[in-house]
């Protein structure tokens, strides 16, 4: 858990080796269990073995879209069955995330931003009551927190992202949990294309993505 949260906070940065040498000391632990969490870390594609050594894994522009098209569809069905559940206690806690946003929207504080988030979908997932769809989802998220965070220092995608979140709460007090479902999987591929293309920015000569999900992201 401690060396996800390093690789999604960029403690761990993708163009350094990472040395289980130096994990074990940075986390007072011994090697052993670095070494187990290492190779768990692989297996989910959140590490990769290179010839230059371990590295935090990069996702290429198509595998992120894939991703964001996978959690469109996987928060969008948590959504649904949160409508379903229709818990008070889930939209208080909504609308508190929300009034929480509001207040920071000048501040520019990217954690903050990150964190309400993160908050915000982790309430629905909880509401929804369905463990599988978490464990997908914990499976992402490492890649969605580190990407996340890149796409909210873009002051418009906080913008954004608000505007989206706001009307998310409106459809669970006075819409269908067909319309929940549908605007919640396009809020999460709206974002998706926005973490992409900002990718796409900050990386310049990368190749355009051109799988199936990036077309589904309106990216071609």
């Amino acid at each position: 858990l401690q060396i996800r949260e390093m690789i999604a906070s960029g403690r761990l940065s993708a163009e350094e080796p990472v040395s289980e040498v130096q994990l074990s000391v940075a986390l007072e632990v011994s090697r052993t269990p670095v070494r187990e969490a290492v190779r768990r870390l692989v297996g989910e594609n959140i590490l990769q073995l290179t010839p230059k050594g371990l590295r935090v894994y990069v996702p290429s522009i198509d595998d992120l879209a894939e991703v964001y098209y996978t959690r469109s569809l996987l928060e969008g069905g948590a959504a649904r069955l949160a409508a379903l559940n229709a818990d008070p206690a889930m939209l208080a806690e909504l609308v508190r995330i929300l009034r929480e946003t509001k207040a920071n929207l000048g501040a520019e504080d990217h954690e903050a931003f990150t964190r309400l988030n993160g908050e915000f979908h982790r309430a629905i997932l909880r509401a929804s009551g369905n463990h599988r769809i978490g464990e997908q989802l914990a499976s992402l998220e490492t890649i969605i927190v580190r990407y996340r965070r890149i796409s909210l220092m873009f002051p418009d995608h906080v913008e954004r992202s608000f505007q989206d979140h706001s009307r998310i709460v409106e459809l669970f007090t006075s819409g269908t949990p067909e319309t929940v479902e549908t605007f919640v999987r396009a809020h999460v591929l709206r974002a998706g294309a926005r973490v992409v293309r900002a990718m796409l920015r900050m990386e310049g000569g990368a190749p355009r993505p051109h799988s199936t999900a990036a077309a589904l992201l309106a990216l071609e």
